[in-house]
């Protein structure tokens, strides 16, 4: 007999088959009951691996054995019982057969007929990205001015392109009805744009302006060209050739053909202040300028002390300059010097009272003293009624929400319009997932968070806001991995969010390393003239060294109530509110604290 036939005769196929069949079910089963009864990941991977061990073995047997009326017995080469035992074998066979098309018909019914109220109860982690293909429709009278080409024919005059794209753009969002994408998102077109309809559909507005900027002899000669975005339609060019100072009249001319073409009317207080111009000096101008052309502080720390030279040189030249004193406040604050912020501040507004309904500041300096909540929250809700469309409008509802625990609906309703209007700044993200955070909507603060960390993978604000998440999603592992990585991405002279690092760090168990970044701060705080400016509290609170933490915030506490001493809004409010359900924030004592800044739990 051949070699194929002594195979068919000791049956050795139809065993392979039924145990592939035996293998299929087993495998099937394993992969239903696992979930249910809790049963290891790994169980999965064990029973395929004996399922394929044993599969050669089955082979083996099937040829050394036979199945016969007395039993499995040693095969002796004979045919005698081969007819019964192959029929016993198939019968097996067909009945698995008939077992594994069962399951499967019950396994996709009950599949089919699970209720769709239960689908719901099984979301996707709120951590973990969700793919959504979303259908926007154009934002209407929304407008993305791209970044200025420079023709200029001294290098060194390269910073007039870009500062007077970011003064457009600060002028035209001063037309309420108008939405103006900001320089943060349409920076990525300034080389090699695609074509305006792509950048159109991306921007998600309905016109875009492209433009040049050429500075030699004190002469600047402006291009620009307003384009239909969906289509690509020219719908107005011009060009300008004036004297520096002329350029805030070029502005206006802008305005007024973008509100044109949108069917916009301009109000007299809008045309008022954008015939008014911020300076007559042209040497004022150019520092202001090269000022607006340098990288943003936020994320390039080293440039604050670039930026402040060139302000206040411009003020320097032109004393009257309510608008550079404007950004010399801002700045400051940023970098946590509330004295000087507050003297420039009210500089810029003695020179130009508008300025009281556009920045954002004057409320948050005002937030910082006991005795001035209410016209800080005054001075915040104004800005929020006046420039709705602004960041500084989103600023200042988050701002709200933290301190005073109210405000989240217009809070929610600013931070999608701040989206729309700049899509690509993770500043803009990061105040969304504060607020969604604070609301307790995490899946939405993780969304905006992940796309914080895209726009900004080297700022360790981003992965401290996913930490932040991801710790009150109960994933303590995965909110140490997002800390880690903030630390190792600070810079030396880093201070702000420290103090909420360490915080949580302490929350997360690791006092070790809290107590390594409090005592950065304290090395970084010691020439600090602001000694009652004290996020040192909360990374005294992550050492969990409970006396030292108690002994810190009555200090803080005291000094912010009794002495009228500034504590930042955010810092006070968080506190007040234990924004991240800290066990020791309820004892008795702490609580007491919270209770006279106006807690009511």
């Amino acid at each position: 007999m051949s070699f194929l036939g002594e195979i068919k005769r000791r049956k050795v196929f139809q065993v392979a088959a039924v145990y592939a069949v035996v293998a299929w079910l087993i495998i099937q089963i394993i992969g239903e009951i696992s979930e249910p009864l809790s049963l290891p990941d790994w169980l999965d991977t064990v029973v395929i691996v004996l399922l394929a061990v044993g599969f050669p073995l089955a082979i083996i047997l099937a040829w050394a054995f036979d199945l016969t009326p007395e039993g499995v017995v040693r095969d002796q080469g004979t045919n005698v019982s081969t007819q019964s035992s192959g029929r016993r074998i198939e019968y097996v066979l067909i009945g698995l057969l008939v077992l594994a098309v069962g399951w499967l018909v019950y396994r996709d019914i009950g599949r089919t007929e699970m209720p769709s109220e239960k689908i719901a109860t099984i979301p996707p982690s709120v951590t973990e990205p969700v793919e959504q293909e979303e259908m926007r429709e154009v934002l209407p009278n929304s407008v993305a001015i791209l970044p200025f080409a420079n023709h200029s024919p001294d290098p060194d005059n390269a910073y007039f392109a870009a500062g007077i794209h970011e003064s457009t753009i600060n002028q035209l969002t001063k037309i309420r009805d108008l939405r103006v994408i900001a320089r943060t998102s349409v920076i990525q077109y300034e080389n090699n744009p695609p074509p305006i309809p792509e950048i159109a559909e991306a921007l998600n507005v309905e016109m875009v302006m492209e433009g040049s900027v050429r500075y030699s002899n004190d002469r600047v000669l402006i291009t620009a060209q307003l384009i239909e975005g969906r289509t690509g339609t020219h719908l107005w060019s011009d060009e300008f050739n004036r004297e520096l100072t002329d350029v805030f009249a070029v502005q206006l001319e802008i305005a007024e053909h973008i509100a044109t073409a949108m069917q916009i009317q301009l109000l007299t207080d809008e045309r008022a202040s954008l015939e008014q111009p911020p300076t007559e000096s042209a040497e004022a101008y150019q520092h202001f300028l090269y000022a607006l052309s340098l990288p943003p502080v936020g994320t390039s720390p080293e440039y604050f002390p670039l930026v402040i030279e060139s302000l206040k040189r411009a003020v320097a030249a032109d004393p009257e300059f309510a608008l550079a004193y404007n950004w010399l406040g801002t700045f400051y604050y940023n970098h946590g010097d509330l004295d000087l912020a507050t003297d420039y501040k009210q500089k810029a507004v003695e020179l130009d009272p508008i300025i009281a309904n556009e920045s954002v500041i004057p409320g948050l300096i005002q937030l910082n003293y006991f005795s001035r909540q209410e016209e800080g929250r005054a001075s915040l809700i104004r800005i929020i009624e006046n420039s709705p469309y602004s960041v500084p409008a989103l600023v200042a509802a988050r701002t709200l929400v933290t301190f005073s625990g109210d405000y989240y609906a217009e809070a929610q309703r600013l931070g999608a319009r701040a989206i729309e209007t700049d899509p690509n700044d993770s500043f803009v993200h990061h105040n969304v997932a504060r607020i969604n955070l604070r609301t307790g909507d995490l899946a939405a603060a993780a969304r905006s968070a992940r796309e914080e960390i895209r726009l900004s993978p080297d700022n360790h604000r981003s992965y401290l806001d996913l930490g932040l998440i991801e710790y009150l999603d109960e994933n303590p592992i995965q909110a140490r991995e997002q800390l880690d990585k903030a630390v190792n991405l600070m810079s030396s002279g880093a201070i702000f969010r420290v103090h909420e690092i360490a915080y949580l760090y302490g929350l997360l168990g690791d006092t070790k390393q809290a107590t390594a970044l409090l005592a950065r701060l304290e090395q970084l705080n010691q020439d600090r003239q602001d000694e009652n400016w004290r996020p040192l509290a909360w990374a005294v609170l992550g050492t969990r060294e409970r006396e030292r933490a108690l002994r810190e915030w009555t200090i803080t506490v005291n000094g912010y109530i009794e002495e009228n001493r500034p504590v930042r809004p955010d810092d006070i409010g968080n506190f007040k509110n234990n924004w991240l359900n800290d066990p020791l924030l309820e004892e008795p004592e702490f609580l007491e604290l919270r209770r006279r800044l106006g807690f009511k739990g």
